[in-house]
């Protein structure tokens, strides 16, 4: 009688072996309440577009103002400026940070759009400058994401650059988040010629803003 080789033994068990799903990697699945929440979630998104679709704003033209603010739900540009859909052009990250992809997207607004003004907004007590600065006093070992130590070696030139090493807390979180946001303009300058010479002609006008969520202000910070 022929025997099986191994390698068709090895194949055919692959081939009948069940997908392996998220509880299969992760090791535990979702609580059914979770998945309520997300069910319910999804209806507010629906029916909140629905009432959308009767108010949409049919604006001719393109903006001529584009920010690079921080992904904080309490922080949306259009809303903190007080302008409508098609009027402000947004690139938002959790900590106001650019990589290649938002630096083309600001090159886009400035050479297609016709942008003007671009605005870097921080914001006070930022999440992610404050966690920034817990893994600058605590560095982990090991990091559970590339994608998230990536994001922090944005963020530690602006803890490096605070000089006054007795500043503790809060003040300390202020400091860092106006940092960062002269950061963020010095890196859009550096890494983007486009930008920068369009500045250089006075094309384009780069200024940095903090968002006060106590107050609601912008405070424009002087160079």
């Amino acid at each position: 009688m022929r025997t099986i080789s191994p390698r068709w033994i090895l194949l055919l068990a692959l081939l009948l072996a069940p997908p392996v799903v998220a509880a299969e990697r992760t090791g535990v699945l979702a609580p059914p309440d979770v998945k309520k929440e997300q069910d319910a979630i999804m209806k507010t998104l629906t029916d909140g577009n629905k009432k959308h679709m009767h108010h949409v704003v049919r604006k001719d033209g393109l903006a001529h103002i584009m920010v690079v603010s921080c992904a904080d739900s309490r922080v949306p540009p259009e809303t903190v400026f007080n302008l409508k859909p098609g009027e402000i052009f947004v690139n938002r990250a959790f900590g106001t940070i650019v990589d290649k992809s938002i630096l083309a997207s600001l090159e886009y607004g400035a050479e297609h759009l016709g942008c003007k003004v671009l605005v870097v907004l921080g914001h006070t007590n930022c999440s992610a400058l404050k966690e920034a600065i817990e893994e600058h006093d605590h560095p982990r070992a090991i990091w559970r994401s590339i994608n998230q130590q990536d994001l922090d070696s944005r963020l530690q030139p602006s803890i490096n650059a605070i000089l006054d090493k007795s500043l503790l807390n809060e003040a300390r979180l202020d400091a860092v988040v106006r940092s960062n946001v002269l950061n963020t303009m010095k890196t859009i300058r550096e890494q983007s010629l486009v930008l920068w010479n369009l500045e250089q002609d006075d094309m384009i006008k780069v200024v940095g803003g903090i968002y006060h969520l106590d107050t609601g202000k912008v405070e424009w910070i002087k160079q």
